[in-house]
């Protein structure tokens, strides 16, 4: 266990060591940082005083979790919290589905051109957008999923809405099913009631606070998946059974599942891999049995990807198009984006154009060029210019509790027919949309909220720290879902500082962030519970 316990401490360290600067300059100087103009936010107060308001906030959390710890853990108080958790995540769909009906606008950028396509296809009319699809390939799998969506909705007798709108309820339901079931992952991994309340509730505000769910893109349909990723996982750990390696298989299946969709899905299924390979080097077994599941895993990775290839090449068959692998923009082209200083790392035309510029010619020619490229600038920027670079970029990224809302080109491009009569409806536009009056109270507790979670993720990985490296045991989640959660946020801390960055790609993994983050706050209320306790026992 001693491999287990240094891992963790390491994991945490890292995250402190990437994070921390980059919190600190968010907080010091935000918006008045050189990074893309378009990706600053503008809320009520500057990030001083929101850091004061955050404060406060998190004090008052810390003595709801000290009021709340004394609840015992049994049979009758998890069965209530499930029924509860349950509950709340099916009232939370529908209040969701009627906040969309009063709010929902069609996209543009690539969201709208998914749609369209998905739209065009189940006309008989083609993907439409030239080499679009060659190119970013990762989309195609979005498309077959809106198209199947769509003809599903038309095939539901008396359907009451616009058939698209099918694709806002699947959203909704992802999130509610992500709130659900990262309820009862903590529950099941904790087996401590405070921590779950908390949980639930601040995923409650998290997910149900932003309007991504209204845009039918890779964000807001793979939010589930990491959840269910760690669900399986800890499910796995839990298990006694015989066939608990179902759980682990199912755990790898939906994290490719998900990866298919969106790349930043695999970064929960690494970082499980990483510490399942941990553990498993950790525990006094037989050597034999230790390669059997190392070995176990390896299998289990080589038939799931190999089904997702089967999957991805029915996809194009459905939709009506071939894979071409020469056109296709590869994480060399993502790598040469992120380095690009006019946007400061987020999307741009340099990947895309070097692809079209290439046509007809060899990969192994754009990926040489590609390759000079990237060298090239970071030669130009120099070690101290790339972590200049690298500071501004994350600062831009991690500085929006919007998660980029109305950051992308033509964001919205034009309304749906009108879904509700409610009464909501305009308080609702005013405060989403951003012609909206409200529209700066919308970001101004957005990013206040995203402060808060931000706040308890790096107070996690500096009580972690603190309490492995000095052997200090604190009563928390077990060692293996803490390092699973801050190793994911290390991964994506890394993907965004490497490849395209933006707020929006934080999105999909909000739901294990904010847990952590509650694991944060509730570690401090346990490190300063069991420091009184020392103190009155020396009375």
């Amino acid at each position: 266990m001693k491999l287990q316990k240094f891992s963790f401490a390491s994991v945490a360290a890292l995250s402190l060591v990437l994070f921390l600067p980059v919190l600190t300059f968010l907080i010091l100087y935000g918006n008045n940082m050189n990074y893309n103009p378009d990706h600053k936010i503008y809320a009520l107060v500057g990030n001083k005083v929101m850091l004061a308001i955050v404060m406060l906030v998190a004090l008052c959390f810390v003595a709801i979790a000290v009021f709340i710890r004394k609840i015992p853990y049994n049979k009758r108080n998890a069965l209530v919290v499930g029924a509860v958790a349950l509950a709340v995540s099916v009232v939370f769909y529908f209040v969701n589905v009627e906040i969309a009906k009063c709010i929902a606008f069609y996209g543009g950028w690539d969201c709208g051109m998914v749609a369209n396509s998905a739209r065009w296809v189940y006309r008989g009319e083609g993907m439409g957008y030239d080499d679009y699809y060659y190119i970013f390939s990762n989309n195609v799998p979005i498309t077959w999923l809106l198209n199947r969506l769509y003809s599903l909705a038309n095939h539901i007798p008396g359907y009451p809405y616009n058939p698209e709108f099918i694709w806002i309820q699947f959203q909704c339901l992802q999130h509610s099913f992500a709130l659900f079931l990262m309820t009862l992952t903590v529950l099941f991994a904790s087996r401590r009631m405070d921590i779950t309340i908390l949980t639930l509730v601040v995923n409650t505000l998290v997910l149900g606070l932003s309007p991504w769910k209204i845009i039918p893109y890779t964000d807001g349909s793979t939010i589930a998946f990491p959840v269910i990723v760690i669900f399986c996982y800890v499910m796995y750990l839990r298990s006694k059974s015989k066939y608990r390696l179902y759980w682990w298989a199912g755990s790898i299946f939906c994290g490719c599942v998900g990866g298919l969709f969106k790349a930043s899905c695999y970064v929960p299924l690494i970082a499980i891999v990483i510490m399942e390979v941990i553990r498993i080097l950790s525990v006094k077994e037989e050597w034999m049995e230790r390669l059997r599941q190392l070995l176990f895993i390896v299998m289990a990775f080589v038939v799931v990807l190999s089904m997702m290839g089967f999957c991805r090449t029915k996809m194009y068959q459905r939709l009506g198009i071939h894979y071409d692998k020469e056109m296709e923009i590869s994480w060399r082209g993502f790598l040469y984006d992120g380095l690009n200083e006019e946007t400061t790392g987020a999307c741009s035309e340099g990947g895309m154009q070097i692809v079209r510029e290439f046509a007809g010619r060899s990969l192994e020619e754009r990926e040489a060029y590609e390759w000079e490229c990237i060298t090239k600038r970071i030669e130009d920027k120099g070690f101290v210019g790339l972590l200049d670079f690298f500071l501004r970029k994350q600062v831009m990224t991690f500085n929006d509790g919007t998660f980029s809302w109305y950051q992308e080109g033509f964001f919205h491009a034009w309304e749906y027919e009108e879904l509700t009569d409610s009464p909501w409806k305009e308080a609702l536009r005013s405060f989403y949309w951003q012609e909206g009056e409200n529209y700066d109270w919308f970001v101004t507790i957005s990013h206040g909220l995203w402060l808060f979670v931000l706040g308890g993720i790096i107070v996690c990985a500096g009580l972690a720290f603190w309490l492995n490296s000095f052997c200090v045991k604190a009563e928390m989640l077990p060692m293996q879902f803490l390092s699973v959660g801050l190793l994911t946020f290390v991964g994506i801390f890394l993907f965004l500082m490497l490849f395209e960055g933006r707020a929006r790609y934080l999105y999909n993994n909000v739901a294990l962030l904010a847990t952590l983050s509650v694991g944060g706050y509730v570690l401090f209320v346990d490190c300063m519970c069991g420091l009184f306790k020392r103190l009155r026992s020396r009375k």
